[in-house]
């Protein structure tokens, strides 16, 4: 399977969510999400495993090669970029890995209005955008009401993974996650080489930039 194989199931005036092979659509600039019905998490991975979930999943490449080495668990990919979903899309068929389900949508929306209850036992979100102008840090993933949802939806002690290559994100990664009252325990610790499986991995570290790691667990 190619990239393009992958075919956006409506046009800009005729959106809505739907659910094409293993990918659901989530559309921008939609008010009718509550009318969409979201297979039980059972029904669509065929079994009952625990559920880990990426966020800003890039090309697919880390969540692709997590799925592969751990079959036991069921992995959602999260990626708003469609071109970049239909890389992730065209992996997986590819490689056959049949415990992976990919989102093509906004990560709050998508957690937001189709997560109704703990679903999660581990949340990652791998090199979100830094937003690196101080005008524009408004627009990161990892604020206050990103983290609320994700406790809302995270089961007893799943964990969150957060990993950046800015170092002033990973210092607000790290204070949104200190100043949560589900969250505890965060950590905060520089990667080794050779701890990461993706592009952006292999791209900050050969500009010698340093790699960020967050952790928590849900007490």
């Amino acid at each position: 399977m190619r990239p393009k194989d992958l075919k956006s199931p409506f046009s800009w005036d005729a959106r809505c969510p739907s659910i094409i092979g293993n990918v659901l659509f989530v559309p921008d600039h939609y008010t009718e999400h509550q009318n969409f019905k979201l297979p039980d998490w059972k029904e669509l991975f065929e079994n009952n495993n625990p559920i880990h979930i990426e966020y800003c999943s890039g090309n697919g490449e880390w969540v692709i090669s997590q799925a592969k080495q751990n079959p036991h668990i069921n992995w959602i990919a999260v990626e708003k970029q469609f071109p970049r979903v239909r890389k992730i899309w065209s992996k997986s068929q590819n490689r056959q890995v049949n415990n992976l389900f990919i989102i093509c949508g906004e990560a709050l929306t998508f957690t937001q209005n189709y997560i109704k209850r703990p679903t999660f036992s581990a949340f990652h979100v791998n090199f979100p955008d830094p937003w690196p102008k101080t005008r524009h840090a408004k627009h990161r993933i990892i604020q206050q009401p990103f983290a609320d949802e994700i406790a809302r939806c995270a089961l007893p002690g799943a964990t969150a993974t957060f990993v950046t290559d800015d170092k002033p994100y990973a210092t607000q990664m790290l204070q949104v996650i200190t100043d949560h009252s589900i969250w505890q325990n965060p950590t905060h610790t520089i990667l080794k080489e050779g701890s990461g499986e993706s592009y952006f991995d292999r791209l900050w570290r050969s500009k010698g930039r340093q790699i960020h790691q967050i952790n928590s667990i849900n007490c």
